[in-house]
């Protein structure tokens, strides 16, 4: 999600038209965020951090004060500060349906995994480590227990999974050289 982001925003050949073009998917984050869609949220706005967009001074310049204002904000939430301190309140208050960010479980789980023994000093299931385990499987499976209720749009999908446009991250950079050159140092 985050290349097909970049993309597409990159495909447009003039400023103010990528400029236009990173508004949108701010507004499509936010969506994201209203919807309870965490993970589109943070896909969504890590594409601007991408070297090849974020690198693009002129075009930035041209993003609306409000849109940013806005992009701080969804990077805040589902910023990984604190081992993701914004995300987890966020959830824990927020009603289902939701699509959490699931790096930040696996993330949980390998800490887990690497940092506890699976026995204890006397030769015991650390049972404490598996409370520990299902505590974060119980969590993800809340999530998985209430379906979005979203019409299917085939357009929407096709543009979605349509491979074609995206571009890899060594194209995006070049790409982004030739649309604003280094400055001379």
């Amino acid at each position: 999600m985050s290349n097909l982001v970049a993309s597409e925003i990159m495909s447009h050949p003039d400023i103010s038209s990528r400029a236009s073009s990173i508004e949108k998917w701010v507004v499509v984050a936010d969506i994201c965020r209203c919807m309870h869609n965490y993970n589109g949220v943070l896909e969504i706005t890590s594409a601007f951090n991408r070297s090849a967009i974020y690198r693009l001074k002129k075009t930035w310049a041209k993003v609306s004060k409000q849109t940013k204002a806005l992009m701080d904000k969804l990077q805040k939430t589902v910023s990984s500060e604190g081992r993701f301190k914004n995300l987890r309140e966020t959830l824990k208050n927020c009603n289902p349906p939701s699509v959490p960010y699931l790096g930040m479980y696996l993330t949980d789980l390998a800490f887990i995994e690497e940092g506890t023994p699976n026995f204890t000093e006397e030769g015991l299931v650390n049972f404490s480590k598996m409370r520990m385990i299902s505590h974060i499987i119980r969590e993800i499976r809340q999530f998985q227990q209430t379906p979005y209720r979203i019409e299917h749009q085939p357009k929407v999908t096709q543009f979605l999974l349509d491979k074609s446009q995206i571009l890899d991250e060594d194209t995006l950079y070049e790409l982004s050289l030739t649309i604003e050159p280094r400055l001379p140092a």
